[in-house]
């Protein structure tokens, strides 16, 4: 079974998608920014939705009863796998409060699943300390470092959900604004090679949280 390991960039994709330049896998994720009783912030639950041609190859050898449908056993294997993997990148999560990284715990609770022909993958990065108010100062962005793997917000009303938010709270999403130079890195890169590290910031979105004060 070949599995989803998006972590090491050496995978090779169906040809329908272009073999040069980075990025290789898409991914359209929505974000609930997870509140506390105090008005914290406690951490992010994140489902990934992977593009078609990849999600093809990543459950590749899955359907074992022959029924057209991925083994549901098979797909938490690629999602205890994933997170196993993402540990090490800190699950590709860059959260900030007033420009100080927060750290985040191993992730425990996750799930996968089929939705149409696309995989998902649905995991809650908690933090070590929550926010103790996020008033201003929070900020978060989803990528990978090396950009084999494009990581942008859903294009629906809500990607960014603040649940258990107190009244008033808002979110901004900040479309990136990569360099020329950050462009033209990726567009030399082809399939067999793995950026630098730090070049995926450039392609990020970021979200940043402003409730209101008391």
């Amino acid at each position: 079974m070949r599995l989803l390991i998006i972590i090491c960039c050496v995978i090779f994709i169906t040809p329908l998608r272009p073999v040069a330049a980075h990025p290789h896998v898409w991914t359209d994720m929505t974000v609930e920014v997870l509140f506390d009783e105090k008005g914290g912030v406690t951490g992010l639950r994140q489902i990934w939705l992977f593009d078609d041609y990849y999600t093809a190859y990543a459950i590749e050898g899955t359907d074992l009863d022959g029924d057209g449908k991925p083994d549901p056993a098979k797909l938490d294997e690629i999602m205890k796998v994933n997170m196993e993997q993402l540990r090490e990148y800190g699950y590709f999560t860059d959260a900030a409060f007033n420009n100080e990284p927060l750290k985040l715990k191993p992730v425990t609770e996750m799930s996968t699943r089929m939705r149409g022909n696309r995989l998902e993958m649905s995991f809650v990065t908690a933090f070590e300390t929550p926010v103790a108010s996020a008033a201003k100062g929070f900020t978060y962005a989803i990528y990978d470092p090396t950009y084999y793997v494009e990581m942008l917000h859903a294009e629906t009303d809500n990607p960014v959900v603040l649940t258990g938010a107190p009244a008033g709270c808002t979110y901004r999403l900040i479309p990136p604004n990569p360099d020329p130079s950050a462009v033209a890195q990726a567009a030399m890169l082809d399939a067999s090679v793995r950026g630098e590290t730090g070049l995926g910031a450039f392609f990020a979105e970021r979200v940043s949280l402003t409730c209101p004060t008391e």
